[in-house]
């Protein structure tokens, strides 16, 4: 098998398997359309930039099937997901800021969130982990995305 199809084999499952709490996107947010399931997120694709029309044309911003959004591994151990929720905060093109959460950890280690992205421009989710003894946040990482019409 040459170099360019093991690379092609590799991005393929990096983008269409399924992620629990794998150490490559440790703190590291994701975006784009993906799937929950007894603690699993299946990752149909992701990027940084998309188009508000075809995500809303496939029902992506709907509660049923795969849905736009962004996720992040947060920790699988029980001892974080017994002491450590998530929230999350998305900012608009506007600067407008919307916090939500807390949440429960999901038992593949990560925390997810549904983004409403039906404006056009640059978007920023950013992650914490919130104490569940003192309510405490801690950032854990962030991504600016691009909607486009």
């Amino acid at each position: 098998m040459s170099l360019s199809k093991i690379s092609i084999a590799l991005a393929a499952t990096a983008v269409l398997g399924t992620f629990g709490a794998s150490p490559a996107y440790a703190g590291s947010p994701q975006c784009g359309v993906f799937t929950e399931d007894t603690g699993t997120i299946s990752i149909v694709t992701e990027g940084t930039q998309f188009s508000t029309s075809q995500l809303l044309n496939a029902g992506r911003f709907s509660a049923v099937g795969p849905q736009f959004g962004c996720w992040t591994e947060i920790g699988r151990s029980d001892e974080i997901r017994g002491t450590q929720m998530y929230s999350y905060r998305i900012t608009d093109p506007k600067g407008q800021s919307n916090e939500f959460g807390p949440y429960g950890i999901q038992s593949g280690g990560f925390g997810s969130g549904a983004i409403p992205a039906l404006h056009d421009g640059t978007w920023k989710v950013e992650f914490f982990t919130v104490s569940r003894d003192n309510g405490a946040k801690a950032f854990v990482g962030s991504i600016t995305f691009k909607m486009d019409p």
